[in-house]
């Protein structure tokens, strides 16, 4: 049995960004990850999907040393644009009023993984892939893991990471709250007659939240919100009548939206885990929590779990990792946050997808107030920028 310090399951972009976290600590590390990689860090989990990658992600990505990375790949958010559809009120967010220069960025979750994928190739990481977990057993100094390779490995803390629906979580029944938002996100990139001079939108409409993030100086991600019963009849639009409907309901900000890519639908709903965990375990990102793609926070809020635990293993790393008072520390360190914008986004999702009137006026009526109050402006931009 080859034996490790912390064991991560899940070779996505979070896994990666824990093991390239926790790479300078001089522990010993493993990946598990179930689908097998590419030469040059292909892999079937990073899509053309765009992030919204917030100021304070960004930092920390930087401080990992993906600096350069990122200035290649990753396109800065000056501005961002909140809008209802059909309604007068709205609100900007501008990075010059909060001193910085940018809100956020936008890069695919396919140049993010691979970006982090490369990064571990010179690392002390070792790797399982493709494998699976077949069996956890919880002992008292470790976790005994058999593959369904048949590989036996050690751990002093094992880490699922392993996205929504965790095999992981299952494996260690930990329960899990659900609510299926009835909508699917479809997810295209969309070139537009004008440039958007760095400035994302977040649209309201009668079909659902729509969001345009600036991927380059004509092109933005779209991801808009629909009900699940709507999927069938947007997936068999030509791209010109795709493009009319999305039209119709963006608006003209951008001048005609001339091309739209290949389209992607996912299905929305919230999940989290009632614990974060159990003996000598923790589970972070996706696997811990889903959230809808409305305010972007999906990412960010996983990345901030990764920061939070590499930030507990780094200042005692001659310490049992696995240890009730680390599992402890982190679970009380991450509490407020993720309840915070879970919270917030499912709320914003009911408020947003619900056109009864008095509500619809009152929404609107909020966001012109909003764009009228710097400091309550400023606490959302804030907000946006990960700031917590």
């Amino acid at each position: 049995m080859k034996d490790y310090d912390v064991l991560i399951v899940g070779g996505g972009t979070v896994g990666c960004l824990l093991a390239l976290g926790l790479a300078a600590a001089g522990l010993k590390l493993a990946i598990v990850e179930a689908r097998e990689y590419g030469s040059g860090g292909e892999h079937p989990g990073f899509d053309a999907r765009t992030i919204a990658l917030a100021r304070h992600s960004a930092e920390y990505l930087r401080a990992l040393g993906l600096s350069e990375q990122l200035g290649r790949t990753a396109y800065p958010i000056h501005r961002i644009k909140i809008t209802d559809q059909g309604h007068l009120g709205q609100c900007y967010l501008d990075h010059q009023d909060q001193g910085v220069d940018a809100l956020g960025w936008v890069i695919s979750q396919q140049q993010l993984g691979q970006m982090l994928f490369e990064s571990l190739k010179d690392k002390a990481v070792d790797w399982y892939c493709p494998d699976t977990l077949s069996d956890i057993r919880l002992e008292q100094e470790q976790v005994v893991l058999t593959l369904t390779s048949g590989q036996v490995l050690g751990c002093k803390l094992l880490v699922a990471a392993d996205g929504g629906h965790s095999p992981t979580c299952r494996m260690l029944n930990l329960n899990t709250r659900s609510e299926d938002y009835q909508q699917v996100a479809l997810v295209a990139n969309v070139q537009t007659q004008e440039p958007n001079q760095y400035l994302a939108f977040e649209r309201f409409t009668q079909s659902g939240p729509l969001a345009l993030l600036p991927v380059s100086e004509k092109v933005s991600g779209l991801v808009w919100s629909l009900e699940s019963s709507q999927q069938a009849e947007f997936a068999a639009l030509s791209d010109a009548d795709l493009l009319a409907r999305l039209q119709d309901a963006f608006g003209y900000d951008l001048g005609r939206l001339e091309r739209i890519s290949k389209r992607g639908f996912y299905p929305l709903m919230l999940q989290r885990l009632e614990q974060a965990g159990t003996h000598r375990t923790l589970v972070v990102g996706n696997a811990a929590h889903t959230l809808h793609p409305i305010a972007g926070q999906g990412f960010n809020l996983g990345l901030r779990d990764v920061q939070a635990l590499a930030g507990l293993l780094l200042a005692d790393p001659g310490q049992d990792p696995g240890r009730y008072a680390l599992l402890r520390a982190y679970r009380q360190a991450r509490q407020s946050d993720q309840q915070r914008v879970i919270g917030m986004t499912d709320s914003l999702v009911r408020l947003f997808s619900n056109q009864y009137f008095p509500l619809v006026v009152g929404r609107n009526l909020g966001l012109a107030l909003l764009d009228q109050f710097s400091g309550a402006k400023s606490s959302l931009a804030r907000r946006a920028m990960g700031y917590t």
